[in-house]
């Protein structure tokens, strides 16, 4: 005597399961790869990003000496030298469209932003 129907595997079932369960490893892995790829290009990126704010911080520089642009703030010889704490805030008068540079790194950027975008030293704004 056999198992009533209710017991009886469903081999149809069965392997639409183990296919379905095929599906989502390999959907994993190639998720895992997509993963690996983006990391890969986020890391390309930050380099480039590093070589064009260096490229742009030379051509600032060469534009300064030439009398173009505003004199570049004095780069200081050694950032750990400096008496003020890493998190004490550069202040500024005021908030400003005007490009400033970062008292600590000298990078150029709007005078609107709550930080600096290269170092990170907190700007704080007298008029607010």
């Amino acid at each position: 005597m056999g198992l009533p129907w209710y017991l009886k595997p469903d081999l149809f079932l069965h392997a639409d399961m183990l296919d379905q369960l095929d599906e989502l490893n390999s959907s994993a892995s190639s998720s895992h790869a997509d993963v690996l790829r983006q990391d890969k290009e986020i890391e390309r990126l930050k380099t480039r990003i590093t070589e064009l704010e260096d490229q742009l911080l030379a051509l600032e520089k060469i534009l300064s000496q030439h009398g173009i642009l505003p004199p570049m703030p004095e780069e200081p010889e050694d950032p750990e030298a400096s008496n003020l704490p890493p998190d004490t805030p550069a202040i500024f008068p005021a908030r400003t469209e005007e490009v400033i540079a970062c008292p600590r790194c000298g990078r150029r950027q709007k005078g609107n932003r709550n930080a600096c975008y290269a170092c990170g030293l907190p700007f704080q704004y007298e008029a607010e």
